[in-house]
């Protein structure tokens, strides 16, 4: 079974490729992180696998109508701005919408996933918090709960554990690493290479809009590929935890 599938995937800013060409799939299970610089296309072939975007190529998921989309994957865009004064438990329940939450009753099954998503991202105790009062770091936790509240097949995020603390850093990725564990699979967007190692099946580097590598963690984060693509030498070793990757100096090769 393929959760989504990119055929010769192509996002333009006027005429210039923004995503070039890429082809992927994605299948339960997976922990699909993508890598790559600033400017890389990472949020580009996001939206546009989503339909957001105008796109030459094929995305199974922008061929679906909204709802049929909302049912398999759900979205956390980079933007972290929550603009309604509700409380935590509110905001989160949205997550169920496309399950008719809103125009009827909540079911047993709303209330179930929306208790367990709070308690996936340790905010149990935040339910009747005004969620514009929280931190920066709290409302990120928030919004990450309502997409996992959506319960659906594919989890696409941008950047999620930017701006958490390290902490709620691990937890996250640990949350990821079980709902592959459960054959849900999530695309993730990260910039720390060290958990992208340890915690991803697979990464997914691209450059210039192009897709570079892809496959296992260890044969991505090759020294040659760390210095051409993002001007970095690392350390690297294979742990009981799992690869450990740890940028330490400037390659000297301009990324």
């Amino acid at each position: 079974m393929t959760l989504l599938a990119l055929e010769g995937l192509t996002v333009l800013r006027g005429e210039i490729p923004v995503v070039d060409t890429v082809s992927l799939s994605i299948v339960p299970g997976e922990v699909m992180g993508l890598i790559g610089p600033n400017g890389a296309g990472k949020t580009t072939l996001m939206r546009g696998a989503l339909g957001l975007l105008p796109h030459r190529g094929r995305s199974t998921l922008s061929a679906l109508t909204s709802g049929q989309r909302a049912r398999i994957a759900a979205w956390l865009p980079q933007a972290r701005e929550i603009a309604w004064p509700v409380s935590v438990e509110t905001l989160v329940t949205l997550g169920r919408v496309p399950y008719g939450a809103g125009r009827m009753a909540l079911s047993p099954q709303d209330v179930r996933a929306v208790s367990a998503a709070l308690d996936q991202m340790d905010l149990g105790s935040f339910r009747q918090r005004i969620a514009t009062r929280l931190s920066g770091g709290e409302q990120a936790r928030v919004l990450l709960a309502r997409a996992l509240a959506q319960e659906t097949p594919l989890l696409l995020a941008d950047e999620p554990i930017a701006g958490l603390d390290p902490a709620h850093q691990i937890t996250t990725m640990e949350v990821f690493k079980g709902l592959a564990c459960d054959g849900r699979s999530v695309v993730v967007s990260l910039h720390d290479l060290g958990l992208a190692a340890r915690f991803c099946t697979r990464l997914v580097l691209m450059d210039k809009g192009k897709l570079v590598a892809d496959g296992l963690p260890g044969d991505v984060l090759s020294p040659d590929r760390l210095a051409g693509v993002f001007g970095i030498t690392a350390w690297q070793a294979e742990t009981p935890e799992g690869l450990v990757i740890q940028p330490t100096s400037l390659s000297g090769s301009a990324p």
